[in-house]
């Protein structure tokens, strides 16, 4: 088994004899002509489009053009504080989609192609979240589809990125570089697969009958994220043992 220095692909010559069962297994995946890169660029790509996006978040926080003399700045930040709910909401979020993916991509020495289009697919739905909670700052609470576009779109975020850490950790176990007792879905592949989405479904349900209700929803939400990030001594998840190359 050789590996391409120019791409960092897995590739097989006609001189390899399987002899281990982790031949066997690369074999079995070869016969399935799936292709295997290293995840460097895969991060960095990442790490790329999270940037923009949480600059582009930022940038939604505008001051009011042209306020009237005498107009009171903590009055006029208390009027827009939707702008900033949906910012520190959506900027919790991010961070969250950031550690998760970026741990399951780092703990991997490489990565499938199918992993890799997973990937591409989460982030073209987390380059619109700048866009759903401009949305919010917009038309505020006035109308439920709002809220309801903002947590379909956060729901289906969430799954494709719980879809991401399942492939990458069944490259990982078939590649023979996961630890033995390392089988079936991880807590935070069930949570992103499962309670998030729950989550955004209860909420846009909510936002139907008062958006208010949609809003404390997801601040509740990002308060206990919050919560376990500062307190945990480790993200207990996706702990991928990645053997040397060589």
């Amino acid at each position: 088994m050789l590996q391409d220095r120019s791409t960092g692909q897995l590739c097989q010559t006609d001189t390899d004899v399987p002899a281990t069962p982790h031949d066997r297994r690369f074999n079995a995946l070869m016969s399935k002509q799936r292709t295997f890169y290293r995840s460097e660029r895969l991060g960095a790509l990442t790490d790329g489009l999270f940037a923009i996006v949480l600059t582009l978040l930022v940038l939604e926080l505008k001051i009011p053009e042209d306020p009237a003399p005498g107009t009171d700045v903590v009055q006029v930040l208390i009027n827009d504080w939707e702008a900033f709910a949906g910012w520190l909401i959506s900027f919790v979020i991010l961070a969250r989609l950031w550690m998760f993916q970026h741990h399951a991509a780092a703990s991997a020495r490489f990565v499938s192609s199918r992993s890799i289009a997973i990937n591409f697919v989460f982030l073209a739905t987390v380059s619109l979240i700048p866009f759903s909670a401009h949305l919010v700052s917009t038309f505020e609470l006035a109308q439920p589809m709002v809220l309801q576009i903002f947590s379909l779109l956060i729901g289906l975020v969430s799954i494709f990125l719980g879809w991401f850490m399942s492939s990458v950790r069944n490259d990982q176990r078939a590649l023979g570089r996961s630890e033995p007792d390392a089988q079936g879905w991880t807590q935070g592949t069930i949570h992103h697969l499962v309670w998030v989405p729950i989550v955004a479904v209860v909420a846009a349900i909510t936002a139907q009958l008062d958006p208010r209700l949609a809003l404390a929803v997801w601040t509740i939400e990002t308060v206990i994220v919050l919560v376990i990030f500062l307190t945990a001594r480790s993200d207990g998840d996706l702990h991928i043992y990645a053997p040397d190359d060589n």
